[in-house]
């Protein structure tokens, strides 16, 4: 891997899997919009490094339940497993007792199995690095999911596993192809502290700067490219102090932080709606009594921190941002966005991953956004079926929200070899 920077080191012992870095546009799959001016999904689309198969693995439900189907291929990169787990385990690659089986499958019951995957690869993170293991999000096999899971920065090499589980409505024979997981370097022990946007004025000064008349005016029928022109500050290379970070609300509060292993804040649904896809557009039906109690709360926000005077020269659409709660994408489109009554502020260099969640019939999609000259963090709905409503209920996780160093994104890795 080439890069300036680089944030871990990888041992590819066996030649099954890889990294890739996959390009924002999905290999040119994305809406023509979006590749245009939706800097937060491209780069959404292309965090991390995807975590790809040489050679698919398929999984069959038999009588004995869900057994790992090997061709030949398998068979010898099994066969050189084996071999080499000794020297693996020698030059501290791998460690003591670790299993010779590649592929463990467990039964947990009601149908459900659990596959833990080693991929072959062997990582080890950077002083003040940890690496997170997560599914590939926006572009997904949706049979499976992806356990999150982290590396920590130990000094010592770790396998890099996958743990997939299967519920009981997928397929009797599921393959395991491609990308099948995402790894990317995170910084832990970043802090955040919650407070009303009275206490934050120029937070709310600066989404009613970004949201002016001229954006309106521009977007009519265009991309803006506004966010794209914003002056990003780059964080100190090589900086992991932990950040401290802060979660604005701006009406009616419904998140929660986390600090175990890396500090994150879920944003909850807070109307509840069920959205119907029709191939060309979509029918929103909300709780309008939810809706407007919170747009009106989101008004008196604003109000208390800019006061009437500068309330009345913004743009109304500006507002509009969070009191509509919800915002369609253009016909063709099966997405929407739902935006969280809250900002999140990081310091100076350092952007948010939006790892959205994902229920029946819907993905919240991944993306990155630059928390610290923007501070929204809409979910980004993507539809999957037409004609059959989506629903999702309050309290319903939205979108999880990661403050990570911009360095550290578009860090690379190193390669190691056996000696």
């Amino acid at each position: 891997m080439d890069q300036t920077e680089t944030a871990f080191t990888v041992l590819d012992a066996l030649g099954l899997a890889r990294l890739v870095k996959r390009r924002g546009d999905l290999g040119g799959s994305v809406p023509l919009r979006v590749a245009r001016g939706c800097d937060p999904l491209f780069e959404g689309n292309a965090f991390g490094f995807q975590v790809t198969l040489r050679h698919p693995i398929a999984l069959r439900r038999g009588p004995a339940g869900m057994v790992v189907e090997m061709d030949p291929a398998h068979e010898a990169l099994a066969a050189q497993h084996r071999a080499l787990l000794p020297r693996l385990v020698a030059q501290g690659f791998l460690p003591e007792g670790f299993s010779d089986q590649a592929v463990q499958v467990e039964d947990m019951g009601s149908g459900r199995v659990r596959v833990r995957l080693w991929t072959g690869l062997c990582v080890r993170a950077d002083p003040g690095v940890w690496l997170r293991v997560s599914a590939t999000a926006n572009r997904r096999n949706r049979l499976i999911e992806v356990a999150e899971e982290f590396i920590p920065d130990t000094g010592a090499f770790a396998p890099l596993f996958l743990t997939v589980e299967l519920g009981a409505h997928v397929p009797d024979r599921v393959s395991l192809a491609g990308e099948v997981g995402t790894l990317a370097p995170v910084a832990p022990g970043a802090r955040f502290d919650e407070v009303p946007l009275a206490a934050a004025p120029e937070i709310a000064a600066a989404h009613v700067a970004f949201y002016d008349q001229a954006y309106y005016a521009t977007k009519r029928g265009q991309v803006t490219r506004k966010y794209r022109k914003l002056d990003q500050p780059e964080a100190a290379r090589r900086d992991l102090a932990p950040a401290r970070c802060r979660v604005v609300t701006v009406g009616p509060s419904a998140h929660a932080v986390g600090t175990h292993p890396v500090s994150s804040v879920t944003f909850a649904n807070l109307v509840p709606f069920e959205a119907t896809y029709d191939g060309y557009a979509f029918n929103v039906v909300s709780d309008q009594a939810r809706l407007q109690a919170g747009a009106n709360a989101v008004e008196q926000a604003f109000a208390q921190a800019l006061g009437p005077a500068a309330i009345a020269q913004a743009s109304p659409r500006a507002l509009m941002y969070f009191t509509k709660y919800f915002t369609l994408h253009p016909p063709g489109e099966p997405h929407f966005f739902v935006k969280p009554w809250a900002f999140v502020q990081t310091p100076p260099g350092w952007s948010c991953l939006l790892e959205g969640v994902h229920g029946e019939g819907f993905d919240v999609l991944r993306g990155v956004v630059a928390t610290d000259v923007f501070h929204a963090t809409p979910a980004v709905f993507q539809v999957d079926r037409v004609g059959e409503p989506v629903r999702v209920g309050l309290g319903q996780p939205l979108v999880r929200v990661l403050p990570i160093p911009r360095w550290l994104i578009a860090a690379g890795f190193r390669e190691a070899a056996l000696s």
